[in-house]
């Protein structure tokens, strides 16, 4: 039988762009997006670049307290055992924090971080039972340091960074062919996740380290392949994060100043 792979926000983005590799390699696909029209469209034109691709979708808003449940039910009336879960869908809230509107910040909480920890809980037990799975993470560049006017935003992928590399280790310690992998790509200029946040004029979209969905499903289909833990994905970002220890903390919030300006 097929493997199968199970990504959120997988009919748009890194999701989709993800998903063509997992296709390709044979994965049955089930896809948990928040727009009908997307998913069916998304999924008509990668039934067509790969024949004989099963994706099986749920159009399911995973800011809801009650969403990873339901998700996880599904897949059990299905019948399905996930291989790979990968916690993608996500958004951005920008501006001052004492400016935002906090309705908008806690959906972005609920989704960033609650859903990743929920659904990462519900599905984990089941890999350590049957000790074999992957869990991959989609944190951010942002988790690394203090972004300003992506502070809840930034804050949130620091938990996604920080959960998901600790429960690595305490599967490493135990054992366990069970891994989790955190995934931290810098800005992304071809997705809709700048649209949605309403940071289409920010200059770090077209920054000093900005990377592309194809870069960054390449960059977690190779690691996932070679069984890394942590994937920093962009040349430009890991070029940066392995000379930012020998750069001073004002100079690193200076140039963050930089990328987060609007042009």
């Amino acid at each position: 039988m097929s493997k199968t792979v199970l990504i959120s926000g997988g009919s748009s983005g890194i999701g989709y762009t993800v998903s063509e590799y997992f296709a390709k390699a044979g994965y049955r696909l089930v896809w948990i997006s928040l727009l009908e029209d997307e998913i069916q469209a998304a999924k008509t034109q990668l039934q067509k670049e790969i024949e004989d691709s099963e994706i099986n979708t749920l159009t399911q808003d995973l800011s809801l307290p009650d969403a990873p449940q339901k998700v996880y039910d599904w897949v059990k009336q299905n019948n399905w055992k996930i291989d790979v879960l990968i916690n993608n869908a996500g958004i951005g809230v920008y501006g001052a924090v004492n400016e935002n509107d906090m309705n908008k910040e806690l959906i972005m909480i609920n989704l960033n971080l609650v859903n990743v920890y929920k659904m990462t809980r519900l599905f984990l037990n089941d890999m350590i039972n049957e000790n074999n799975g992957t869990i991959i993470n989609i944190s951010s560049n942002s988790s690394f340091q203090p972004t300003p006017k992506l502070s809840v935003y930034g804050a949130t992928k620091a938990f996604v960074n920080h959960f998901s590399r600790s429960i690595n280790e305490e599967l490493k310690n135990s054992k366990s062919k069970v891994k989790v992998i955190c995934v931290c790509p810098s800005a992304i200029r071809d997705t809709n996740f700048k649209k949605t946040g309403k940071m289409e004029n920010l200059k770090t979209f077209n920054g000093i380290a900005t990377t592309t969905s194809k870069e960054v499903a390449k960059d977690i289909w190779n690691g996932f392949v070679k069984g890394k833990d942590f994937i920093i994905s962009g040349w430009k970002m890991r070029m940066l994060y392995r000379i930012s220890g020998i750069i001073p903390y004002k100079v690193q919030q200076f140039l963050v100043r930089q990328e987060i300006k609007e042009v």
